[in-house]
């Protein structure tokens, strides 16, 4: 059987990046988190710019956790979307709706990076959490319930994890053909 949460990349990515702040397998907060993800405790679940949030139930409570992390500004989404539609292979898998494996390395070189990399420390890759449960650690069976709902209605809906960066989500086409059009325009000799 496999795994319901992150059966894309971008979604094992994303729910693995919380091993990042101090997790790592079997640790039990996974192994609860798992659980309670399994058995629908999850709800209200909202991936908005900057943070996933939602509802936990657990044992008769219901804890409100969050999941932030910084989004990117208009002018480093600008520098983004020139070089990605400057790659054939990353335009190709965009307009087939799905993030191609080769979108992190093309934004790293403007900067940018749409899910964290395990060990690196920029400010940009930074996730920060919030719940109010009695575990003391940044990551709690809650918060990991959280981010692996997430991951699966980000393996349903790619455009959710630009979202959460701040990037765009619509006209996606149109948008990379004008950035290839304006970088074509600013190459041209006057």
């Amino acid at each position: 059987m496999s795994d319901p949460y992150g059966r894309t990349w971008w979604g094992r990515k994303w729910w693995r990046a919380l091993e990042t702040i101090g997790l790592n397998y079997p640790d039990q907060r996974i192994v609860r988190g798992r659980t309670l993800a399994g058995h629908g405790a999850v709800t209200g679940l909202q991936i908005d710019p900057g943070a996933v949030t939602g509802r936990v139930a657990d044992n008769g409570k219901t804890y409100e956790a969050e999941i932030h992390i910084p989004v990117y500004n208009a002018s480093a989404w600008a520098a983004g979307m020139t070089a990605l539609s400057l790659s054939p292979s990353c335009v190709a898998g965009l307009l087939a709706g799905r993030l191609p494996k080769r979108i992190d390395d093309i934004l790293a070189d403007t900067g940018m990076r749409l899910l964290p990399k395990k060990f690196v420390t920029e400010d940009h890759n930074r996730i920060t959490t919030a719940c109010p449960c009695a575990d003391n650690r940044e990551v709690c069976a809650h918060i990991m319930a959280l981010a692996l709902v997430s991951a699966a209605k980000m393996d349903d809906d790619p455009w959710l994890v630009l979202l959460l960066r701040g990037g765009p989500t619509r006209d996606l086409a149109g948008r990379l053909r004008a950035a290839r059009l304006a970088s074509m325009e600013a190459a041209q000799p006057v």
